[in-house]
């Protein structure tokens, strides 16, 4: 990725919901270090390993995780271009959950000190990234809520509205639809069923028009009610108003 590919992917990340500076923006482009690059399947942050660098992912699908001492494993949420997969880490360095590649991924790097250093001189870019890790949170808030009272139709709707949401906030969706090469057995253990359930409820909305997929793309033909059944509301994903379209 050129340096001004990665200077708009942050642009449109993070001025979407603040006004930064662009001097601000330019300047944490060009304090990124280095690039890396990650296999699919291979971790890019290990669980309870000790960061001293944020990454901001700029292509690829990766997913974080706990994973127990029987091999039980739970992904806790998706990270699409555009994230910084664990901005956290500035302040918390131990890593309290692991972060595996969907697909093949890069990642701009940047040093805790630089960040550190940088967030200090420009106080806007700093509110802007305090946001990132509210909304953050905010995501995994809503994850629990659908895991925890939500049927499986439900939780695949709302699943596939915040991913739509997430990916038109920085300009990845194409039309009603979006790319998004995860396995079945991979989306069970985002959605917290089994792969045969997973297999099932793809073929029930299918039917009721309300979602396609093929060739590692997801086609979302019916936005709004594929939202409602759901219940599926985008506030806590801070977008502005111009949009939210039909799923506010």
């Amino acid at each position: 990725m050129s340096d001004t590919d990665l200077s708009d992917l942050l642009f449109a990340k993070l001025s979407i919901r603040r006004d930064v500076p662009a001097r601000a923006i330019n300047r944490l482009s060009q304090a990124f270090s280095s690039t890396r690059r990650v296999s699919a399947k291979e971790d890019l942050v290990v669980e309870g390993a000790y960061a001293s660098t944020c990454m901001f992912l700029t292509a690829g699908f990766c997913a974080r995780y706990r994973i127990l001492a029987d091999g039980r494993r739970q992904f806790t949420e998706i990270c699409i271009p555009g994230d910084f997969v664990n901005l956290g880490s500035l302040l918390k360095k131990r890593q309290p959950q692991g972060l595996t590649a969907l697909t093949d991924c890069r990642t701009a790097v940047i040093s805790h000190s630089a960040l550190d250093r940088l967030i200090r001189e420009e106080p806007e870019l700093m509110r802007s990234l305090w946001l990132e890790t509210l909304v953050d949170g905010a995501i995994s808030r809503e994850w629990v809520l659908s895991l925890g009272v939500q049927n499986a139709k439900e939780r695949f709707a709302r699943f596939f509205c915040e991913l739509f949401m997430r990916m038109e906030i920085v300009g990845l969706t194409e039309g009603d639809g979006f790319r998004l090469p995860m396995t079945q057995t991979e989306m069970s253990d985002m959605l917290g069923m089994s792969a045969v359930h997973v297999n099932r409820i793809i073929g029930e909305l299918r039917e009721e028009g309300l979602i396609e997929m093929s060739g590692g793309r997801v086609r979302l033909p019916d936005l709004e009610a594929l939202a409602a059944l759901g219940e599926f509301e985008s506030a806590y994903l801070e977008a502005p108003a111009d949009l939210l379209r039909a799923i506010a």
